[in-house]
């Protein structure tokens, strides 16, 4: 299952005590103050990790507090600091604090982590001073968690349109594919590895996108959100018309909706396939397509492989680009 929003109240540890401590020995006229500091209490760190790919673990547990630091003992000895507490999330990540909605940290980068909530400092042991003190309390916050995806590339379609065949097709993907709207009900990602390199490229495959998405019907803006890290878009459009729909208003309606929820994420690089190119009805639509839309058309076949390596091509030197300008 795919989850993409969570809610966890953390708690770091509490400090430990300062230690009351005397000693005496024979001949002496006063006692020895000896207590020890208490230790540090355990942070609880946030941390983007490659392996976890959902929030689904934050459905089943939603408290997480970190360990209280020893507390001090006698003969000045200084209690133990407690181990930090360390939750994994998928990159992609944005944690905020769920009272205010402020934002903590966007963990867009892999291995990248925060302190949530920081532990409390140890108290002091009466070696120091008069008296000993009890440690401080850990810091305590409920935060959320909001998942964008990171990919590659990111498909774009209506329902139906074959968007899961493609995935399946061109990746390790294992997307359900069915005759009837919104089989997938959640993104889908896919490792696609090049056929001439040792390059790869991570697809996503975002759930059909209707009309009027960006108002929120059909869970559109559930959906378009996924788009916002992706750095290619790739319009998938079913040529044949299946459904009764004209490719060429159904592609004129995903680029309002795109326009219309972010108008910057028409600035990326795009490109246009046009599937189910093996039913009759595809091949004359696609003349018509051409005329309308004035851009580089992949004409492909999910179900006789038709065109795939050929776009496949055509992503990894889009990206290989892509990458090149922004690194510079």
């Amino acid at each position: 299952m795919f989850v993409d929003r969570a809610k966890i109240y953390v708690q770091a540890g509490d400090g430990g005590k300062g230690c009351e401590s005397e000693y005496y020995k024979k001949g002496w006229r006063h006692a020895r103050r000896d207590g020890g500091d208490g230790g540090h209490g355990g942070s609880i760190i946030v941390k983007a990790d490659v392996n976890v790919h959902t929030l689904l673990d934050f459905r089943y547990r939603q408290h997480f507090k970190a360990q209280s630091g020893k507390h001090g003992g006698s003969g000045n000895k200084r209690g133990a600091d407690a181990q930090d507490s360390i939750i994994l999330v998928p990159p992609g990540t944005i944690i905020r604090d769920a009272n205010n909605d402020c934002l903590i940290r966007d963990l867009d980068k892999a291995n990248e982590q925060v302190i949530v909530v920081k532990g409390g400092s140890g108290g002091i042991g009466n070696f120091k001073r008069q008296e000993s003190t009890p440690g401080n309390p850990g810091e305590q916050v409920r935060v959320s968690f909001e998942l964008k995806l990171i990919a590659d590339i990111g498909l774009i379609g209506y329902p139906n349109a074959g968007k899961s065949s493609f995935i399946n097709k061109i990746s390790n993907a294992n997307s359900k594919v069915a005759q009837f709207p919104f089989t997938t009900l959640s993104p889908i990602l896919g490792v696609v590895n090049s056929s001439v390199s040792e390059s790869r490229m991570i697809i996503a495959d975002i759930p059909g996108i209707i009309k009027d998405a960006h108002q929120g019907r059909g869970l559109g803006i559930e959906f378009l959100r996924h788009i916002e890290r992706t750095k290619i878009l790739l319009f998938v459009i079913d040529m044949a018309g299946v459904d009764g729909r004209d490719p060429i208003i159904d592609y004129a309606d995903l680029v309002n909706e795109l326009q219309s929820y972010d108008h910057m994420l028409l600035k990326r690089p795009q490109l246009i396939i046009a599937n189910k190119m093996d039913l009759a009805e595809a091949k004359e639509n696609l003349i018509n397509f051409k005329k309308s839309v004035r851009k580089r058309i992949y004409p492909i076949s999910c179900l006789e492989s038709l065109g795939i390596e050929k776009i496949k091509e055509a992503l990894f030197k889009k990206l290989g680009k892509f990458e090149q300008e922004n690194s510079d």
